[in-house]
């Protein structure tokens, strides 16, 4: 007998929305919990007001914070069965080709569109000639990955750099493969997969979108944030607010991808990947200290492909969830 001759699907009822809240709430509650539990002792050590020790790959592990507490959360509401069932759905790879085309394209084209841009504008776009000195450029990016006394560089770093060293193309493979660990792999089974998914039912869907977004981009302040607090450097408070503006149209593109694949997550994690790889090559890794573009560039980019996206996906962003 299948399981469609027993359950209604159509007719089953919808959490209540006070408890998709109140789930929503507490994984919040705690990623930011485990996060700043971090974030704000290592700060505290680089200002000089903590001693002791936090290694970095420590702050690597609190940015997996979502991902995490998502898979406790689902493992308490529905046991070992109810994990293995989320993971089953979320790493589903048969979801089709186009929506792992729009997360790998979506990116790369925003960063060809603004290098276009420049070069019809006669702004400074980098030649092709620069690319072989990328390889340097991404193991000085590793090695200078410091620990918490700000002294010599971490041992993961230093290991990111050796594997990078032989040639570009093992570099650029090993930059994708940090990319795709902290930002797809360590977020969006939290944010998409675990709170998205609660904030969904009975609502448009672009309204729960939103709402992840912007409690996303308020999670992303880390060390830096408050460091500059404990120096009453307020300009810090940018931080978030700069986060914030950028998860919002990343949110509605990764959402759409999210649910176009059925809510598999691994469409999903392609794109973040491809959107911080992008992002991060453009404004830091290509040519150090010289922006390719500006991140206020980037950023507009950002709004215009998800305006496009909202238009495209039109019938499944602003549909109500059943």
């Amino acid at each position: 007998m299948a399981l469609s001759d027993t359950w209604d699907f159509t007719t089953a009822p919808a959490v209540p929305r006070s408890d998709a809240w109140r789930q929503v709430g507490l994984f919040y509650l705690l990623t930011t919990a485990l996060s700043l539990a971090v974030w704000i002792p290592f700060a505290a050590q680089l200002d000089g007001l903590l001693p002791g020790h936090i290694p970095a790959w420590l702050v690597v592990a609190s940015q997996y914070s979502p991902t995490a507490v998502a898979l406790a959360l689902v493992a308490r509401e529905g046991g070992l069965a109810g994990l293995a069932a989320f993971l089953r759905r979320s790493l589903r790879l048969g979801v089709g080709v186009r929506w792992f085309a729009v997360a790998l394209l979506t990116p790369l084209l925003m960063g060809l569109g603004l290098l276009l841009l420049h070069a019809a504008e006669g702004a400074y776009v980098p030649t092709l000639a620069s690319l072989p000195a990328v390889q340097s450029h991404l193991a000085h990016a590793f090695v200078d990955l410091k620990d918490a006394s700000g002294g010599a560089s971490n041992a993961f770093g230093n290991l990111l750099a050796r594997w990078a060293s032989p040639g570009l193309l093992q570099a650029l493979l090993i930059y994708c493969g940090v990319c795709f660990a902290n930002g797809g792999l360590s977020e969006e089974a939290g944010w998409r997969g675990y709170a998205l998914s609660r904030l969904l039912p009975g609502r448009r869907a672009i309204v729960a979108v939103l709402i992840i977004g912007f409690f996303w981009g308020v999670w992303h302040t880390g060390p830096a944030f408050w460091a500059g607090v404990f120096q009453s450097n307020w300009r810090v408070l940018a931080i978030p607010l700069e986060y914030t503006l950028g998860t919002i149209p990343l949110t509605v593109m990764i959402a759409w991808v999210f649910l176009g694949a059925k809510q598999s997550l691994l469409p999903g994690m392609v794109f973040h990947a491809c959107y911080n790889g992008t992002f991060f090559f453009l404004t830091q890794i290509w040519t150090p200290g010289r922006p390719v573009v500006s991140i206020l560039e980037w950023l507009a980019a950002s709004y215009v492909a998800a305006a496009i996206v909202a238009v495209a996906g039109r019938r499944t962003l602003f549909a109500r969830q059943a």
